[in-house]
């Protein structure tokens, strides 16, 4: 009998190479379209004969059903078009300042070139009347402009099909866009913000037939004549709707249900709302299902969970929001609720208010198989670990804004919001080792709030000097209870256990921080060329940290493990007063600004142990540089030296239990930590050659560090900080090249990293290095005529270098393939191949497609689509992992093949 793996693994390669071949098939049959084109280019320039970067190039053609072509001009003037022979074109050149250029290129005609040189209108920058409104991309300083239908081909239905078209931008599947490698950290609808301006509630929820044109604003500032000084390194992007859809209500309805011969009850139900007016914005998202879809992203998570303002943005929230992140389909069930609320009124060109509010319910259960292998342990060789789970949390956030504007040189912010989150956690854990065999139940409820609120002004006097001046608070508090039921005992040497027949173990957390920030800065413009910056501020922490663990006994007596060293109780408190003085000056198109910051730290801890005052003054410097070579090609760095004072967990000096076969003890004693830290990011693109370049290294060197020391015995581990001179070095870098090829996208993308640190383990002080390197090559098709299709392959390396050596390898292909036929036929499918290979060449690997098909007539609102999600019913992904002292192979269960029916209805 043939074994059901080698039949699987069969399968497998079965389906791949029927995948290939389809997509060899489809390439040959396009690449007959290159007789049909030819490629016009020239020269953008003044009547001086200098180049006009940047200029815009339209040919349109005569005839009506044909699309029109477009190119940017590069730093040297040069365009490039790729346009149809048989065709005649209008070819209009256009620059602010200058009066067009028009040249007409017949049908059949042999010229293939064309130099332009434009003339001065002689009219002011503001009285300037641009003919041609039609502009695929305008570029300006820190704008970029797309006009949505110059790359829609109509068949698009949400905002993210839209931006995947558009050059240099990308959107990943958590819903992140990138433009020019850059994450958009902003989004803006009609110029104002969207739900706290979250990415992926945007782009997976406003209609695509809704878009007029999409802006990019670099160094995005709310406040207009802070834009100049403030340096915000932002990115952001701002919706511009059609006429047709302001003061109507839009969106749509969707209703799903499962479909075929499948009993699991998959249903879906999903609706949007949209009312925009000049001075009224209204929108609403509610969500229900149970085949793994999120409605938003960890990043939209943190922005909503953030509250804080960009002026005092080191704050991090102590609220665990891990549940509500990202699609998840990576569980055996999963039932999602989620509703959301987004307004925001002007009542007079002085005062607006804008808010949100969002509630999310999210039931999971999971199950994870783990076989690791431990390394330098003399008692236990491996542990085989089964984990089911079920998980309940329910999330609530309320969020006010007021804006209010005096005057055109006055702004005021006042900003609240209110967070409340609960988890219950159940889960169940079969730990098997070459010793014996345990079963723990762990029960963990979490009851989470937190209050955030912060006041903003800002004030311009007149050209040369401005001011800002910033108040944030902040209060979380953080209830954990967590109880760990088992018949054997656990944690040998480690917890006081008192012999039962059943062993139950009890953990209270209590943790509540309050912090008050506060910001002054005077920025003083002494010229184009030089600006002075002032910094006066204050950070103030205050927080308690409480935990107690005692054994319930089966007769109903407690066994507190206070008498043990458990049970910590710590007051804490933290104040950082600092000065600043920064530079900023320009030499020609560099852009410099050195700066030097001198801060007071005093943290005072108090304990059952005793006081502990520290006291330090310390200077951090900082340079953050710019260079632009011109408009579409850039290099900045940016360099500080920071220190990072323990938090209050870590300086809780008794034992307090982590999981099941962990106890970790703080350190009273710790100190700061000191490290420097580099970026350096190199930005162009050339619509010329019609190649982007995007690359960000980053750098980092920890001269003092605070890192865990590890004591190991069997699988239990126990843990404690400790402050070393023992540096440590992280190196990463990310990049892509990108190279448009006639009608085709080749791109070429690296994420390379390089760690190394010092590690204590049983008393031995190693000295490890991890490095992990991935490079994909991605081949795409960029023909609004053609079938859209994306194929990429990925391959990744992961190596631990210290007391041992452990590796594997990843081989990935990833494929997306969409067509529309019948003019009203819209068929979709993806496809991901993911290979794991470790030290021994034994490897594992699974793949997931998707696939759709959707029907709805042109400016129709009922459509209905057909959808197969996990299509090839696999049962788990597999993958390898290690670390320091374990290496695990690791099988994640995942929702099974779901056929929905889905109906909607577009309002």
């Amino acid at each position: 009998m043939i074994p059901q793996e080698n039949i699987w693994k069969s399968n497998y390669s079965t389906r791949k190479v029927q995948m290939i071949r389809l997509i060899i098939v489809f390439i040959f049959i396009t690449s007959f379209s290159f007789s049909q084109t030819k490629t016009f280019s020239g020269v953008v320039s003044d009547d001086m004969g200098k180049p006009l970067e940047s200029a815009n190039v339209i040919a349109v053609p005569i005839a009506k059903e044909a699309s029109l072509k477009f190119a940017i001009a590069d730093n040297k003037g040069r365009y490039k078009l790729e346009l149809e022979i048989k065709l005649q074109y209008q070819i209009t050149i256009s620059y602010i300042g200058y009066i067009d250029e028009v040249f007409v290129l017949e049908a059949g005609s042999e010229i293939i070139s064309h130099d332009f040189k434009l003339k001065p209108s002689g009219e002011s920058l503001k009285e300037i009347v641009i003919k041609h409104d039609f502009k695929p991309v305008v570029v300006k300083k820190d704008t970029l402009v797309f006009n949505v239908n110059s790359f829609a081909n109509g068949n698009e239905r949400k905002m993210k099909e839209i931006l995947e078209k558009l050059p240099g931008v990308e959107v990943d599947k958590k819903g992140t866009i990138t433009v020019q490698g850059k994450k958009v950290t902003k989004m803006l609808v009609e110029g104002k913000s969207f739900f706290g301006g979250a990415s992926k509630l945007a782009v997976e929820n406003i209609p695509a037939d809704a878009l007029d044109k999409i802006e990019v604003i670099d160094h995005f500032n709310e406040v207009g004549f802070m834009k100049q000084v403030s340096d915000s390194d932002d990115l952001a992007m701002n919706v511009k709707l059609k006429e047709g859809k302001k003061k109507f209500i839009f969106g749509d309805l969707q209703a799903g249900i499962e479909a075929g011969a499948g009993d699991n009850g998959f249903y879906l139900a999903h609706a949007t709302l949209f009312y925009y007016t000049p001075k009224t914005n209204i929108s609403f998202i509610g969500d229900l299902n149970n085949i793994g879809k999120s409605t938003f992203t960890f990043d939209d998570l943190m922005r909503f969970g953030g509250g804080t303002s960009s002026f005092l943005s080191g704050r991090k929230s102590l609220a665990n929001l891990d549940s509500f992140r990202n699609d998840n389909a990576d569980v055996v069930q999963n039932k999602s609720q989620f509703s959301a609320f987004n307004f925001s009124h002007d009542f007079s060109s002085k005062i607006s208010i804008s808010g949100f509010g969002i509630l999310s319910k999210n039931i999971t259960a999971s199950r994870i198989d783990n076989n690791v292998e431990y390394l330098n342990n003399s008692s236990i060789d491996y542990e085989n670990k089964i984990r089911k789970a079920d998980n309940t949390a329910v999330l609530g956030i309320g969020n006010l804004k007021i804006d209010y504007s005096p005057t055109n040189r006055e702004k005021w912010y006042y900003n609240g919001q209110y967070q409340a989150n609960n988890n219950d956690l159940n889960s169940i854990l079969n730990s098997v080792t070459n010793l014996g065999s345990n079963i723990f139940e762990t029960i963990n409820k979490a009851d989470n709030s937190s209050l955030k609120q912060y006041i903003e002004w800002h004030k311009n006097y007149n050209e040369h000097h401005t001011t800002t001046f910033v108040v944030n608070q902040l209060y979380d508090k953080i209830t954990p209870q967590t109880n760990w039921f088992t018949d054997e005992p656990f944690l040998s040497g480690l917890i006081p256990l008192t012999e039962d027949k059943k062993y139950h173990v009890n953990q209270v957390k209590k943790s509540e921080v309050n912090t008050i920030d506060a910001i002054f800065k005077h920025y003083w413009v002494i010229n184009n060329s030089n600006h002075l910056y002032t910094n006066i501020g204050n950070n103030y922490e205050k927080s308690y940290f409480k935990t107690a663990e005692k054994q319930i006994l089966t007769d109903g007596s407690v066994n507190d493990f206070d008498t043990a060293g458990f049970g910590n109780n710590i007051q804490y408190k933290l104040n950082d007063t600092y000065v600043g003085l920064e530079y900023k000056f320009r030499i020609g198109k560099w852009i410099n600004k050195p700066g030097l910051y001198l801060h007071w730290y005093q943290l005072n801890t108090v304990e059952q142990n005793g006081e502990n005052v520290i006291s330090k003054t310390l200077f951090q410097p900082q340079w953050n540089s710019d260079y632009e070579f011109n408009k579409s090609e850039t290099l900045s760095f940016n360099y500080k030296l920071a220190n990072q004072f323990p938090t209050v967990n870590q300086l809780a000096d008794r034992y307090t239990m982590e999981f099941y076969n962990a106890v970790y003890k703080g350190n009273a004693l710790l100190e700061n930590e000191k490290y420097h830290a580099a970026t350096l990011r190199y930005s162009k693109m050339n619509s010329y050659a019609g190649i982007i370049w995007n690359g960000f290294l980053n750098y980092s060197k920890k001269v003092k560090v605070i890192r865990n020391e590890i004591r190991l015995d069997g699988i239990n581990q126990f843990s404690t900080p400790i402050l070393t001179d023992n540096p440590e070095t992280n190196i990463g870098f990310t990049g892509y090249v990108s190279k448009r090829i006639y009608r085709f996208n080749l791109k070429l993308n690296a994420n390379l990293s390089w760690f190394e640190y010092s590690q204590i383990l049983n008393d031995i002080t190693t000295n490890n290095q991890r490095n992990n390197q991935n490079i994909g090559l991605t081949f795409k098709t960029a023909f609004k005529k053609w079938p859209d299709l994306s194929i990429g392959y990925n391959k990744g390396f992961s190596e631990f270098s210290g007391l041992t050596k452990s590796k594997y390898e990843t081989d990935s292909v990833i494929a997306a393939f969409e067509i529309t036929f019948l003019k009203n036929w819209t068929y979709k499918m993806d496809y991901e191949s993911l290979k794991n290979t470790n030290n021994e060449r034994q490897s594992n690997f699974y793949d997931l497609a998707n696939t759709s098909l959707f029907y709805q007539k042109k400016n129709k609102p009922l459509g209905f689509e057909l959808s197969v999600n996990n299509l090839f019913d696999v049962k788990k992904k597999n993958s390898y992992s290690f670390s320091d002292y374990m290496i695990s192979q690791q099988a994640i269960y995942i929702l099974p093949r779901a056929i929905m029916f889905t109906l909607s209805y577009k309002l």
